[in-house]
């Protein structure tokens, strides 16, 4: 028989070990609660610094509607070359310009794709094939994100033996490297060494082309051929020397004939406006 005092602190001993089981689980339950939501938290907060431009470049290589523009194609006595083209959004804003330049000297290839985001560089895009190893030529994609003053934030590098790798291999950090816009700028608007100054016509049978470019033997120059003959071709043709160097406005078109040939269609000419 068990005494009714002892009942008592049995009951009570037990109520106590009963409840104390209790809170423990409860508070074990909670911080497993948290260990689990902390994280997820934070996973979901968690951004991809450079989603944002690759979307960016995406939705602009997506993107079927712009409108694209050329630059003459220059070249050099050293067989060295450029070539660019812009693309315009509806705004007529340009979005991207992909330049195309060849070193003559070393045969050197490269294309560079810059992205544009309210009027400023937002991305550059290169492929080229370095050289610098003789031995071991390396063909290279070189990437760098710029920050609103197109100071460069971040370049990646990959690198493969040959070109159609490049895609199977990872991106490298390396520091950030600027890519200058300038040439592009240059050719597209036909400004600096890209200006189209006369200099000179060349006749080919019964084809004449009109050269313009740099006021230098070795600078860049660009010829077109002349398709339609207006006032200014007939007094180019009449004193040639009295216009070298003279600044032309061009209107022009990129043809492509049936063998494949491309060539510059000179639709019309006039002397440009002094500022």
């Amino acid at each position: 028989m068990i005494h009714r005092t002892n009942f008592l602190h049995y009951a009570l001993l037990s109520f106590i070990l009963f409840l104390s089981l209790t809170i423990f689980q409860s508070c074990d339950n909670n911080s497993a609660e948290k260990e689990d939501k902390t994280p997820m938290v934070e996973k979901e907060n968690k951004v991809d610094p450079d989603a944002e431009y690759e979307i960016y470049a995406s939705n602009i290589d997506l993107n079927d509607s712009l409108r694209y523009s050329s630059s003459l194609y220059f070249t050099k006595q050293d067989g060295s070359s450029i070539d660019v083209t812009a693309f315009l959004d509806k705004n007529q804003e340009v979005v991207k310009l992909e330049e195309i330049v060849v070193d003559g000297p070393t045969n050197r290839y490269q294309k560079t794709t810059f992205y544009v985001k309210n009027g400023k560089k937002y991305i550059s895009n290169e492929h080229y094939e370095d050289t610098l190893d003789k031995n071991d030529p390396m063909f290279t994609e070189r990437i760098t994100f710029y920050d609103e003053n197109e100071s460069p934030l971040k370049t990646r590098v990959r690198k493969a033996k040959f070109e159609e790798n490049l895609n199977k291999n990872s991106f490298t950090t390396v520091a950030p490297y600027n890519c200058s816009i300038e040439r592009a700028l240059q050719a597209i608007n036909q400004e600096g060494k890209f200006q189209a100054k006369f200099q000179g016509l060349i006749f080919s049978g019964r084809s004449t082309y009109i050269t313009v470019g740099e006021d230098d033997e070795d600078g860049y120059i660009s010829a077109l051929l002349i398709q339609y003959e207006n006032a200014t071709t007939r007094k180019i043709r009449k004193n040639q020397n009295a216009m070298l160097g003279k600044l032309l406005d061009l209107n022009f078109q990129k043809v492509v004939d049936e063998s494949g040939f491309e060539f510059q269609l000179l639709l019309g000419v006039k002397e440009a406006k002094k500022d």
